[in-house]
């Protein structure tokens, strides 16, 4: 689907891009064939109302990248009719001490189901082949998929608040559901020697690729022009205009080594190629310092 606007773009993702894990909790944004259609259209009226959009998400100010992407989703729920928003950001307080917040709970108006999201974005690199979920690492070594999954599913999905303070009166009658999204990164020689994926993947996640800094020359592709991004435009799909400043291969390289002289900070570089006018994603990973994971957090 072809939108102009960004916000509207990285919501699309948001919407139709595959959850990480395939889980029986797993949400689904999208009920059935007909809100398909209507989400489709609703989308295509905001982008032509383009410059109230970023206005909305101008008032919003700069957050971190797990924020914004929630207010990406409250937004199309906010003007998505197959939906009630019941309780969104809701603090769960223990003497009057906050230990929790529940994402979201909504009602689906046609069908009279609640459902708990609890949402989450994420970006991890494979470290070693393996199954294992503490394999699967954040680009600056911060974090791993199974604390994750332990905090979400432990602490975060189960609702442990009475709820009649705000309508709610019978919580078992809401449904846990976990709304997982990003992509998973694997060691480009992992892609030609194993094929061994997360437990509990979803065989339709979208993936991309990392290499040390020492693996560029064998890593990128010389024919593609490239970019690198900043968080929260790792949020969708990269598109760039053909004037829009770019780098070939030898401009990325030399980049590349600038930075890892005086910096830790992993990279995200995306390879594009001209489609009618237009520079589209083909390619996308993350350039690692050579010391990575080990010392990737000095």
């Amino acid at each position: 689907m072809k939108l102009t606007n960004a916000h509207l773009n990285k919501i699309y993702w948001a919407i139709f891009s595959p959850s990480l894990l395939s889980y029986p909790f797993s949400a689904n944004y999208i009920k059935d064939d007909e809100h398909k259609a209507s989400v489709l259209m609703l989308l295509q009226e905001l982008d032509a109302a383009s410059n109230q959009v970023n206005e909305y998400f101008s008032e919003l100010g700069k957050m971190p990248m797990g924020k914004y992407f929630e207010q990406l989703l409250f937004y199309i729920l906010n003007q998505d009719n197959r939906y009630e928003r019941l309780l969104q950001n809701h603090q769960i307080l223990e003497e009057k001490r906050t230990v929790g917040e529940i994402d979201l709970i909504l009602k689906d108006t046609k069908t009279g189901e609640m459902e708990h999201w609890e949402i989450a974005l994420k970006f991890y690199l494979q470290s070693q082949c393996s199954r294992e979920h503490s394999e699967m690492i954040g680009p600056n070594a911060a974090d791993n998929l199974a604390r994750k999954i332990k905090k979400l599913t432990e602490y975060q999905l189960p609702i442990r608040s009475n709820l009649g303070d705000v309508g709610i009166r019978d919580t078992s009658q809401v449904s846990n559901k976990l709304l997982l999204k990003g992509q998973f990164f694997y060691h480009i020689s992992h892609t030609e020697t194993c094929n061994i994926f997360p437990n509990h993947v979803n065989p339709a996640h979208e993936s991309g690729w990392w290499c040390h800094l020492s693996q560029v020359e064998k890593t990128l592709d010389k024919n593609l022009i490239w970019i690198t991004i900043e968080k929260p435009n790792w949020i969708g799909k990269a598109m760039r205009t053909i004037n829009h400043n770019s780098l070939n291969y030898n401009e990325l390289k030399d980049l590349l080594k600038q930075h890892f002289q005086h910096d830790f900070k992993s990279i995200l570089c995306v390879g594009l190629k001209e489609v009618n006018g237009v520079l589209q994603e083909c390619s996308r990973g993350f350039v690692v310092h050579n010391a990575w994971p080990q010392d990737a957090k000095n």
